[in-house]
């Protein structure tokens, strides 16, 4: 099974937890991938920020997807590409509008609510 990740609100706020269901993942289940939507002024930023976090720091940057938008709510829609074109199968994400976009074309998508609790999903994406 390949699972995917977003990166900000999700693995970024939750590194720990995050990484211990990594672990689990890549141990048991399959491959587990990050695709995080960004801004353009965010371009090839993503992979290093990840290995930054604790028990991150070997995580391979080939497993770290960015997908460019030119406005925020450019992002279900691209993250919905790359899913289709990584087979993922299953992805984590804090805005309601990708889960809602991924579980309509087959992929099950789970909400991770944001640790600030805010619901605004065009405010979601680092820019």
């Amino acid at each position: 099974m390949i699972i995917g990740f977003d990166y900000w609100q999700v693995i970024s706020h939750y590194p720990e937890q995050m990484g211990m269901l990594r672990v689990a993942i890549e141990t048991c289940i399959g491959d587990f991938h990050v695709i995080s939507a960004i801004g353009k002024n965010r371009v090839g930023t993503v992979a290093d920020e990840i290995q930054k976090l604790h028990g991150w720091e070997k995580f391979p940057k080939t497993s770290v997807h960015e997908v460019v938008f030119k406005s925020p709510k450019d992002s279900p829609e691209l993250k919905l590409s790359k899913c289709k074109e990584l087979g993922i199968e299953m992805f984590f994400d804090d805005r309601d509008d990708v889960c809602k976009l991924l579980n309509k074309n087959g992929i099950l998508a789970m909400r991770v609510t944001r640790k600030d609790n805010s619901t605004y999903d065009l405010e979601a994406e680092q820019k």
